[in-house]
């Protein structure tokens, strides 16, 4: 027996041996279709296609549904699944196009029979391609290049199995994938005319009709149509094979039915998914999910919060409390409890939890809940704190970000105004009242920290943090109120405001000597040390929050801060009422600010502009009070820009064209300068303001016209043009870039700069020898040991005046340099004679290496100096004026 098998194996190895030397693709018979057929399927496609399934098993392990969010159908429609699969797809397509490439049989099949050929025969000589996998190759390519997002590449080969594929199969999924790209780029229109053209029957596979229907339903979905997804969805459940994409989807029908209002439904289809036994986080979230959707006017809501509870207490859910909270939120917030729904949102938003999204939901129910009542200033802040959080790929982020931007604009200057409102409040208190207010203050804050609760100013200086206590923490949204010194952020933000009036306390010498007597330096060196540790102490009391100066730092306590801070709510409810017109849509609110501003500050500028914006607010919403204020602007205001733009419809036309004309003659002077024709760009600059002195455009047509002057003139004229520019338009962006050529133009030619302090010094200082003058020693070295100087100026003095009753004062000025006077001297012959006799480098020790110069000065000019705070000028002003 052992013989005749191994004559048979031999002669099998013989046959197979026959039909390779005779299966070339060339051929086209029986045997080499055959052959390429089962090499190319068991050989090449097997291995491109097992690549291809291990990169959708990647996607499946790798991607995390959020299940606290509306599933999308397919995970392929997260773009961060293509790098995820890339290499997997990369190595199907290489397979693929290598069976295309060796196994592609396009020869015609010879006819053995010579009669006429049967309908099969016409039909296999019709064929373009003979190996029946090569159009599965080319959908296993396009699928690939699919998964990778390479849509256009896709879309391309897709069209070539639909018009060139022999099996009608191919020819549907093809089409279905091209309607499954059409919903990932948008274009829902022609993914629905590729659907409607598919004739899904059930002589398809379970395979190709899941694949149908899940297709349309992720149509509507996308387009939020989702009671037209809930019948394709449900048809597609019954056919998807696998337990994930069972649970998945069905879990995904439940959110239609609650985002469609049937409550009853999504319940039982969240049991459903519990039923499954589906990994925990998503059993988790169909439990809470069935919290969400229950609906208490018909069930037991006790029986609810009690579930919830439990859940709340088991250790398993410990990373998951934030969800528990919110859904114990929403469930007080459908009971009408808005009190514990408002208590449950918060303890949801600071739980510990990693899910950042849900945090980011919490602040959006309380912003939802404060805007809805309306309390736009909490409102605002929860806002602001969604936007942080909440992912960008959120539904409807963009709206939502949107809103709170337009609400910033508005809770900004309420801020304002409560700021404003709150310390003018407390400097009218009298003095007891007021440090008997702030220390009640300051014992809430120590209570409250003693008591284990962080202060909001704990973490300032940690940006994170302190954004995340200043608005987010749970004791900073109890403690919010309406009085500005009872809302800690908004003290801090009032702080910064008053900063640039108030400032830091100057560091300074206190003591004043006379040198009748021998100085001890140690003495000296112990008086100042004592008071900068007293300046030191000062300035650390205005940034503690628990110290009395820094509430009372920032009060207008004089009639001109009253003014000021007047000025500043003015403004903040005039631009309130604008937001309130403009970006919160509430013409009731923007009504009562508007009229505010005008019973508040009856006299200020502004009544002009709150009255026009009262007349458009009501025109629609209530004609005749809309007409009272349109009267009542032109009455009072006849000659304001808002009375013409209501009493001459054509004015704001005016103003247009007016407009247009200047831009036309700006860009025709900015071609000319172009050009290089220097002296008609400088003709239509000056027509442009003399027509047109107060136009946007103006400080523009001023810089041109440098420009052009510098290329007609020298550095000088240049310097004198800047210079005007600055004067006539101070802080516009022109004014600006003037200043940046003028600092190079000064660094390149410091002529240029002495001849403008010359002019500058000659307009601040006057030259007065009538009157007494003190002696100063600069050092322009703010780090020189000003203690020491001191103490060798009175030394020299003590040395050769003795019989003078000079006093010498040391200084540090804006931490720039160090200022000693000497004065005591009878007239200014005295004071001239001390500073012709003054030698820095035998009077003052460490002189070498700082920069020191000597002048002497009148009173009056003294103070014009501590102003200016720029010594060099006044030296060249002394120079020209007491020495030539």
């Amino acid at each position: 027996m052992a013989p005749k098998k191994t004559s048979y194996k031999y002669l099998v190895l013989l046959g197979f041996s026959l039909i390779l030397v005779t299966c070339s693709v060339e051929k086209n018979t029986d045997s080499t279709r055959f052959y390429h057929n089962m090499t190319a399927r068991y050989n090449i496609y097997f291995n491109g296609y097992e690549s291809f399934k291990a990169g959708l098993a990647k996607i499946n392990r790798n991607y995390e549904d959020d299940y606290a969010e509306m599933l999308k159908v397919f995970e392929f429609s997260d773009p961060s699944t293509a790098s995820v699969c890339a290499s997997d797809m990369e190595r199907a397509m290489q397979k693929a196009s290598k069976l295309i490439s060796l196994k592609s049989i396009t020869a015609k099949p010879e006819i053995k029979d010579k009669r006429l050929p049967t309908e099969k025969d016409k039909a296999l000589l019709d064929r373009k391609e003979y190996n029946n996998w090569v159009d599965d190759s080319y959908l296993l390519i396009a699928k690939a290049r699919f998964y990778k997002h390479e849509f256009n590449e896709a879309t391309s080969v897709f069209n070539y199995c639909i018009a060139e594929a022999n099996d009608p199969e191919i020819k549907k999924e093809a089409a279905i994938w091209l309607a499954r790209i059409n919903n990932e780029k948008g274009n829902y229109g022609e993914s629905l005319r590729l659907i409607n053209e598919i004739d899904i029957t059930t002589d398809f596979t379970k395979s190709l009709q899941s694949m149908y229907y899940s297709t349309l339903a992720d149509l509507f979905i996308k387009q939020k149509k989702y009671s037209e997804a809930i019948e394709p969805l449900g048809k597609s459940i019954g056919l998807v094979s696998g337990k994930r994409s069972r649970y998945r989807l069905t879990y995904l029908l439940a959110q239609l039915y609650e985002q469609t209002g049937n409550g009853a439904r999504a319940t039982s289809l969240f049991q459903e998914v519990i039923k499954m036994n589906p990994p925990y986080d998503v059993e988790f979230n169909a439990r809470i999910n069935v919290a969400g959707v229950f609906d208490v006017n018909s069930g037991n809501p006790g029986e609810i919060r009690r579930e919830l509870e439990k859940m709340l207490r088991d250790t398993k859910n410990k990373d998951y409390q934030d969800q528990i909270y919110f859904a114990l939120g929403n469930l007080s917030m459908k009971e009408g409890n808005e009190t514990d729904a408002v208590d449950f949102f918060r303890k949801s938003a600071n739980a510990t939890s990693g899910n950042q999204n849900q945090k980011g939901k919490s602040y959006l129910a309380l912003a939802t809940h404060y805007y809805d009542k309306p309390d736009y200033m909490k409102a605002g802040r929860y806002y602001d704190s969604a936007v942080y959080f909440i992912d960008e790929n959120y539904p409807d982020y963009n709206t939502l970000k949107s809103k709170s931007q337009n609400l910033n604009t508005l809770v900004s200057q309420l801020t304002i105004i409560q700021t404003e409102d709150s310390l003018q409040k407390v400097a009218s208190m009298t003095e007891p009242e007021r440090n008997a207010l702030i220390s009640s203050i300051i014992a809430k804050i120590v209570k409250d920290e003693s008591e284990g609760k962080v202060s909001e100013y704990a973490d300032r200086y940690n940006i994170g943090q302190f954004y995340e206590n200043e608005r987010r923490s749970q004791n900073t949204i109890q403690q919010e109120g309406k009085w500005y010194f009872y809302n800690q952020s908004a003290l801090t933000f009032g702080r910064t405001e008053f900063r640039r009036r108030w400032g830091d306390r100057k560091l300074e010498d206190n003591w004043r000597r006379s040198n009748k007597t021998r100085v001890n330096p140690s003495q000296l060196t112990a008086n100042s040390e004592e008071t900068a540790q007293t300046d030191k102490d000062t300035s650390a009391a205005l940034r503690d929050y628990k110290k009395p100066e820094f509430y009372l730092k920032n009060l207008p306590l004089t009639d001109s801060l009253i003014n000021i801070s007047n000025e500043k709510i003015a403004n903040a409810l005039l631009n309130a009422g604008k937001a309130y017109d403009e970006s919160i849509s509430d013409p009731v609110k923007a009504t009562e600010t508007f009229e505010s501003l005008i019973n508040r500050f009856p006299s200020n500028e502004l009544v002009s502009e709150a009255l026009y914006n009262l007349y458009k607010v009501n025109k629609e919403v209530n004609g005749p009070k809309a007409e009272a204020y349109r009267q009542r602007l032109l009455q009072k205001y006849p000659d304001s820009e808002f009375s013409k733009i209501l009493s001459d419809p054509a004015y704001y036309e005016k103003k247009i064209a007016d407009q247009k004309l200047t831009e036309t003659m700006y860009e025709e002077a900015y071609n000319t300068y172009n050009s290089e024709k220097f002296n008609d760009a400088i003709s239509i600059c000056d027509d442009a303001l003399k027509k047109y002195p107060q136009n946007l455009l103006a400080p523009k047509f001023q810089l041109l016209r440098a420009y052009s002057v510098a290329r007609i003139s020298d550095e000088r004229k240049l310097k004198e043009e800047l210079t005007m520019l600055i004067k006539t338009w101070p802080g516009t962006p022109e004014s600006r870039k003037a200043e940046e050529i003028i600092a190079f133009l000064n660094q390149k030619i410091p002529e240029l700069k002495v001849e403008e302090d010359k002019v500058i010094a000659a307009e601040l200082f006057v030259a007065d020898k009538t009157v007494n003058h003190v002696f100063a020693l600069i050092i322009a070295d703010p780090s020189f040991n000003i203690n020491q100087a001191t103490f060798d100026v009175i030394s020299y003095n003590i040395d050769n005046y003795t019989n003078k009753n000079l006093k010498t004062t040391g200084e540090l000025v804006g931490n720039k340099y160090i200022i000693i006077t000497v004065s005591g001297f009878a007239d200014y012959q005295q004071a001239f004679d001390y500073f012709d006799a003054f030698k820095t480098d035998r009077s003052v020790r460490n002189a070498p290496g700082a920069k020191m110069m000597t002048f002497i000065i009148s009173n009056d000019n003294l103070k014009t100096l501590n102003q200016d705070k720029n010594p060099e000028r006044y030296q060249i002003f002394f120079m020209e004026n007491y020495l030539k």
